[in-house]
């Protein structure tokens, strides 16, 4: 709704940016967004796994929500990013078809000098806190770290913003149940990885060593790929939107 000549939306999506953000700290973040946050609110990653920020749209407006505002959080958020959102944010609103719903997409908070006063002396208040250094513990290898795992085959399924907006965040768990299902769980090696580059074709996995690239849209081509190219060791070209030619490696 409106008020005056202010926005007030009536409920807004976060997209948080950062790729090395763990389970348990994303859940503390979506806690804490949500008891702060006066309106309807949902909490997604634009990297990693998790609902996708279409999903996430799809709830709010199902719970009807009307005009929604999108708000990136990282500081800074990635410029690419801000750069691609408003198009792909158009797409799902027309798309969507819905009927008097409006999305404003905000920009992040590196210019507002009061979050970063805040950040700044929230800092100097918390040193006491501070957990000290020891040079003469510290380490960079851990134990276990030295071989290289024993598997016939590895996956690199792409977690990157673009493949996550088209719900690649959801791939990593349903194939994680497909190798399980289909017993080549032990035999895979399955990696998240950062944008891969050909956005436009994703959500897709990268098969080694077989050097071809997947499309896999659906829970079923997932399925269909464990099948056919894990278990039944054979390729499957209606998915391959690449193919790593060996003869460029000399």
């Amino acid at each position: 709704m409106r008020e005056g000549r202010v926005l007030v939306p009536d409920a807004i999506l976060f997209l948080v940016s950062q790729p090395y953000l763990s389970g348990r700290r994303f859940k503390q973040l979506q806690a804490g967004l949500a008891e702060a946050t006066r309106v309807a609110s949902r909490v997604v990653r634009m990297e990693g796994t998790g609902q996708s920020a279409m999903d996430a749209l799809d709830a709010l407006a199902a719970d009807g929500a009307r005009d929604i505002l999108v708000q990136p959080v990282g500081l800074p958020f990635s410029d690419s990013l801000l750069a691609w959102l408003p198009g792909a944010l158009g797409v799902w609103q027309r798309e969507s078809a819905i009927a008097g719903l409006s999305l404003s997409l905000a920009t992040d908070q590196i210019g507002d000098a009061e979050v970063l006063r805040t950040i700044a002396e929230s800092a100097l208040a918390r040193a006491d806190a501070a957990q000290p250094v020891d040079a003469e513990e510290g380490t960079i290898d851990g134990k276990g770290w030295d071989e290289v795992p024993p598997y016939t085959d590895h996956l690199l399924v792409c977690t990157g913003p673009r493949c996550v907006y088209r719900r690649a965040g959801l791939l990593r768990d349903v194939l994680n149940d497909e190798l399980s299902r289909q017993g080549v769980m032990r035999s895979t090696l399955v990696a998240t990885t950062g944008c891969l580059f050909p956005c436009n074709n994703g959500p897709m996995v990268a098969h080694y060593p077989a050097g071809r690239w997947y499309r896999l849209a659906t829970q079923e081509a997932v399925s269909t790929f464990v099948r056919t190219v894990l278990v039944e060791r054979r390729p499957l070209p209606q998915f391959v939107i690449h193919e790593v030619n060996s003869n460029d490696h000399r």
